[in-house]
């Protein structure tokens, strides 16, 4: 499961941690380009894109790029196709500049015969960049809503442009958060994708002075 919110991030994070073995729980996080939201699509007989959720237009480049290297992601998707029903890949047509834009994946979600949805990070070889690579390891008696804060708190770090020019962080396209990924993906532990996370804490702290 990749999630937004806190409530929901907290339930998930606190059922899942009662069954993992380790001392530790470590969740490493990728820096999040800025742009529109890509989910593609795939069975054994299909390939789907939408765009914010919406089909692709049929005009929008992410056609070109998948007709000239889509067969990559094909093939590397073919051994998981012949267990699960469908496999959706997520991320962001990123755009850096004028004459360049792509595909940068981050989630992969894997839908076996039942209709079970397994998450996890993106590790298909294909447009795999990996922007930046950052770690927190939590004890298992961290609670979700703690784990929460510190990963807001690390986004926040992370992608505070209040020193930069308004002018320079919109032409310069810089990542807008990150999507942090547990590494012992087989407990249950979510995905949490952090976005705007210091407009999230500014938000939290007027609501807090003024309750």
């Amino acid at each position: 499961m990749f999630i937004y919110d806190l409530p929901q991030f907290t339930s998930t994070f606190n059922n899942a941690r009662a069954s993992h073995p380790g001392p530790d729980m470590t969740y490493t996080g990728r820096l999040l380009l800025p742009g529109d939201n890509v989910i593609v699509m795939m069975t054994t007989g299909s390939l789907r894109i939408t765009i914010n959720d919406l089909p692709a237009p049929a005009d929008h480049p992410i056609h070109d790029l998948f007709e000239k290297e889509g067969f990559i992601l094909r093939d590397e998707v073919s051994d998981d196709l012949s267990r699960f029903r469908e496999i959706r890949v997520w991320g962001r047509w990123y755009i850096d500049g004028p004459d360049y834009q792509s595909f940068e994946p981050y989630i992969t979600c894997k839908t076996d015969a039942s209709g079970a949805e397994i998450y996890v990070r993106y590790v298909y070889d294909w447009i795999l960049r990996g922007i930046g690579q950052h770690s927190i390891a939590f004890k298992t008696t961290t609670e979700g809503e703690t784990a929460y804060g510190v990963m807001r708190a690390w986004s926040a770090q992370l992608t505070d442009y209040s020193d930069l020019s308004s002018r320079l962080v919109e032409s310069a396209d810089l990542p807008t958060g990150l999507v942090w990924f547990p590494q012992d993906e087989g407990y249950g532990l979510p995905i949490l994708v952090m976005e705007s996370a210091m407009d999230l804490i500014r938000t939290t702290t007027t609501e807090l002075e003024r309750a």
